[in-house]
């Protein structure tokens, strides 16, 4: 019906000539169109409905909105389909299918947020908390909506995550805050690595706003983002995305610009007293807590990913970003293969700029450490002749191993041929 209208416009139809068509919903009646006529109109237009208030939700009686609208009107119609079946589990998951095509287009993201669909995904992930399914296309819909836009309308996004009160159903008197679920759902659904490898992907747009950031750590989450690459080592796609997380999250905090308003400052107040205890933990302490563990990981995905240069070229970011406080330096030089690792990322890929740029200023930063204090060196020099004769070990007892499985086969072979 919509396609008819508008090739009847291309065509220079007459207001006359739309009226004749079937109308747009099947909701409307000769009074409508009679209406419309004497209002002069000369299309089909929609008026000051429940969409341009952004009430996508149903009315006060309980009762369904109109979810026929409009082809052009692609996001408000899936948010109302959101809404008007919000119980319905098959219906909010083919929803959220169709979102990503969507939203990657920046004029449809912004509408999103306008329309408060960050509300109804976070929302669709509270109320069926066990389908795996919905929580991994709710988290990709979660990357799309977290992608910056120009200027200030990120401020959308950033007020609906961090203060989410639409999330239930109106006279609902709870009220959950949207990294918590995000976080929450990371937690319980540990060992699918689709959705770790996702869920990690929508924490690296998210931690580009600072307090979204701030948020993030103090709920945990760098030790989720840790557990991710602790349960699935070996899984590529959950490693780099983990390693882009972490490159935002364990960037030292900034001082506080003067573009902040005092209104941005008292709802970073109000949201840090809704956390109770999380909010009174600073970043440093998190991040304290975590940084002896997150350096072994980003070690060890470094080695097993010793092939893929996209995983070693956001690994040494993360190890560049912790250098830049003196306090972890220790941290580096003590972690097994660290140093060595930077070493050979320069030595191996030596036409990464990015690469190269990070991780010859990690060197760098720990050398000057190094060379500033002599007892550091020392024990620093014999850590690692000690990590070498640990590997040595390591490669003359695998020798060895292949040398008695290999005398093993051929024993095996003779008794076999006699």
């Amino acid at each position: 019906k919509a396609r008819r209208i508008v090739r009847s416009h291309r065509n220079g139809g007459t207001g006359n000539e739309i009226e004749s068509q079937e109308s747009l919903t099947s909701d409307s009646s000769n009074d409508k169109k009679r209406k419309r006529s004497a209002n002069g109109g000369s299309g089909p237009r929609l008026g000051n409905s429940m969409i341009t208030n952004r009430l996508l939700r149903p009315t006060a009686a309980g009762e369904v909105d109109n979810v026929n609208l409009p082809w052009s009107c692609a996001i408000y119609s899936v948010v109302n389909w959101m809404v008007a079946f919000q119980d319905v589990e098959g219906i909010q998951i083919m929803c959220l299918k169709t979102l990503p095509y969507l939203l990657e287009d920046e004029q449809q993201r912004t509408t999103a947020q306008r329309a408060g669909l960050t509300d109804n995904v976070l929302r669709a992930m509270v109320l069926f908390p066990d389908n795996i399914e919905l929580h991994t296309v709710a988290f990709h819909t979660l990357v799309l909506l977290a992608r910056p836009l120009g200027g200030n309308e990120g401020m959308l996004f950033h007020t609906a995550m961090v203060n989410t009160r639409g999330i239930f159903n109106n006279g609902s008197t709870n009220s959950k805050n949207g990294i918590v679920i995000m976080l929450d759902s990371m937690r319980r659904f540990a060992q699918d690595e689709i959705l770790q490898a996702m869920s990690c992907w929508s924490l690296v747009n998210v931690a580009l706003t600072p307090l979204q950031k701030s948020i993030l750590v103090k709920l945990g989450g760098l030790t989720v983002t840790a557990n991710a690459m602790l349960q699935h080592p070996y899984n590529a796609e959950v490693q780099f995305r983990a390693l882009f997380a972490l490159i935002n999250l364990v960037i030292p905090i900034e001082p506080r610009g003067p573009e902040e308003t005092e209104q941005m400052r008292e709802i970073e107040r109000e949201i840090f007293l809704q956390l109770g205890e999380a909010g009174e933990t600073t970043e440093r302490e998190m991040l304290d807590a975590s940084v002896g563990q997150i350096t072994n990981l980003v070690v060890v995905s470094m080695k097993n990913f010793c092939s893929s240069e996209a995983i070693l070229n956001r690994a040494c970011l993360v190890l560049h970003n912790l250098s830049l406080n003196e306090a972890y330096h220790g941290t580096l030089l003590w972690t097994p293969n660290c140093y060595q690792m930077l070493e050979w990322c320069i030595g191996n890929y030596p036409h990464d700029h990015v690469l190269q740029q990070s991780a010859g200023g990690t060197l760098q930063r720990l050398n000057a450490t190094l060379s500033s204090n002599e007892e550091l060196r020392v024990r620093f020099t014999h850590s690692i002749r000690a990590q070498q004769q640990h590997s040595l070990e390591l490669a003359r007892q695998e020798a060895v191993y292949l040398q008695e499985q290999h005398l093993e086969q051929q024993q095996q072979q003779n008794v076999n041929s006699s």
